[in-house]
């Protein structure tokens, strides 16, 4: 059996020396958080992934090419302003203006890492660079191109990390043209594609494919890994864990023996952001043609801010009775709307509506969201670099326990992080070093037992205070 990048896909996969496998999924397929539904008459929403994000080489992208993927192109700057009064105003100046300061703060993080100096988050970072919001507007344009792409705030983001993981995404490591956002609006759905890749390697009905099964124990040592779920118990030579970062952090499987604390610091240390759409499907579209408008809300920063038109031109048709309005909210907003039934969301959403479009608004026929941080399956939507977290403490949340089990996923990815090409390419890398494993012996892997200050001045302050 090739191994292969579908390894990405996967909630467990095990391995043995004769180069069997048996894969273990809690869905009814190997697609993760690429999960769509309808909504309205006969329109196909994306609920997780949703972009192909970067273009050129980048393996999402050939897939798409490869599977005629009907997308639609991202254009930020298509954008209608309302302010905290439900006026259209004029807000290009000042988004332009954030742009260019945060273009600003990307040249400043990029040197900082060649010159090995120290990280420094979102919000220091925005701040050097001259950018410091001073109306709800200002909030909203910040949300929209900050939080709405990291999935949290300025406040506990690294700036090195994130700016150096934007640039290996979209343009350094795809070539010419790669620097871009296509929207997936495939009836077949964003799954589709990496369905097809999987019938490649699964039969269907293939038994070494146990789907709606639940990982509950890992057990792990020198010779073997053992696991066990709801229906059985699997012994194997060797396992690849994609578990997300949340479900890890979450100890929603156990460990046995539990993994050891260089380990646990750096999955514990990583975050993983929460972003969810909310899509209301309304009888007539009531709101501006552009692709997104921006709310200025007057008391919370960025909450239903960012609204997106699945309608706009080159995207759903036009002139029917899908009418689909989407909002986002990210992390702390993520979590309140988890909680609140689907009406009481819908009532709320309506009332901002109606602060933006006046009272005679219709009702939407329809509202879908996800509850990806509470289930248990995801704890989130995809990883964010935090501020504190370094380079080591990542090497050791990717680290093999006993060269048996593998950790692979979009958060594993240094450089892509946060990006489905992160999922695909960590899970090709580690099926490889696992085949590696079984025909000679295990690539070598780093680790750092105990993470150390650098010896600067402020280090001799901490020894005074300690002493």
């Amino acid at each position: 059996m090739k191994l292969s990048s579908i390894a990405a896909a996967l909630s467990l996969g095990l391995l043995s020396g004769a180069v069997n496998a048996e894969i273990i999924h809690t869905k009814v397929a190997i697609l993760g958080r690429a999960q769509n539904v309808k909504i309205g008459t006969n329109s196909t929403i994306e609920l997780g992934c949703n972009w192909v994000q970067g273009l050129g080489t980048n393996p999402i992208n050939l897939l798409r090419q490869k599977y005629n993927l009907k997308t639609a192109v991202t254009h930020y700057d298509d954008l209608t302003f309302i302010d905290e009064h439900g006026k259209k105003v004029n807000g290009s100046a000042r988004n332009n203006e954030f742009s260019e300061r945060y273009s600003k703060l990307e040249d400043m993080a990029t040197q900082r890492a060649k010159d090995n100096q120290v990280d420094f988050s979102g919000r220091t970072g925005m701040s050097l660079a001259g950018w410091f919001p001073k109306s709800p507007m200002d909030d909203a344009i910040e949300y929209f191109g900050y939080d709405w792409e990291m999935g949290e705030t300025p406040e506990v983001s690294s700036s090195t990390f994130s700016t150096l993981n934007g640039l290996a995404s979209y343009s350094t490591d795809f070539g010419p043209d790669s620097d871009g956002d296509l929207m997936n609006i495939d009836p077949r759905g964003f799954r589709y594609i990496f369905l097809q890749e999987a019938a490649r390697v699964f039969k269907p009905n293939d038994k070494r494919l146990k789907l709606k099964t639940k990982v509950k124990t890992v057990e792990y040592d020198k010779n073997k890994v053992t696991i066990y779920t709801d229906k059985d118990t699997i012994i194997a030579d060797y396992a690849i864990s994609t578990f997300s970062v949340g479900v890890l952090q979450h100890r929603d499987v156990q460990w046995k023996p539990e993994m050891p604390d260089w380990k646990l610091e750096g999955i514990f240390g990583f975050h993983l952001a929460t972003y969810t759409k909310i899509f209301l499907s309304f009888p007539t579209q009531f709101w501006d043609n552009t692709q997104y408008t921006l709310y200025a809300n007057p008391t919370t920063r960025g909450l239903y801010s960012v609204w997106q038109n699945m309608n706009a031109p080159g995207f759903f048709p036009q002139g029917t009775k899908d009418n689909i309005f989407m909002v986002t909210v990210t992390q702390d907003y993520a979590y309140r709307v988890e909680s609140m039934t689907d009406a009481q969301v819908q009532a709320e959403l309506m009332d901002v509506l109606r602060s933006m479009y006046g009272k005679n608004i219709p009702e939407p026929n329809a509202i879908v969201f996800p509850r990806w941080h509470s289930d248990p399956l995801f704890r989130g939507s995809y990883s964010n670099w935090p501020i504190g977290e370094l380079d080591q403490h990542h090497e050791n949340m990717v680290a093999p326990l006993n060269n048996r089990v593998f950790f692979s996923g979009e958060a594993m990815s240094k450089r892509y992080y946060g990006f489905l090409q992160g999922a695909w390419i960590t899970g090709g890398q580690v099926a490889t070093k696992v085949n590696q494993c079984i025909k000679s012996k295990c690539p070598v892997s780093t680790y750092y037992p105990k993470l150390y200050n650098a010896k600067a001045q402020g280090s001799i302050v901490k020894r005074e205070v300690v002493v």
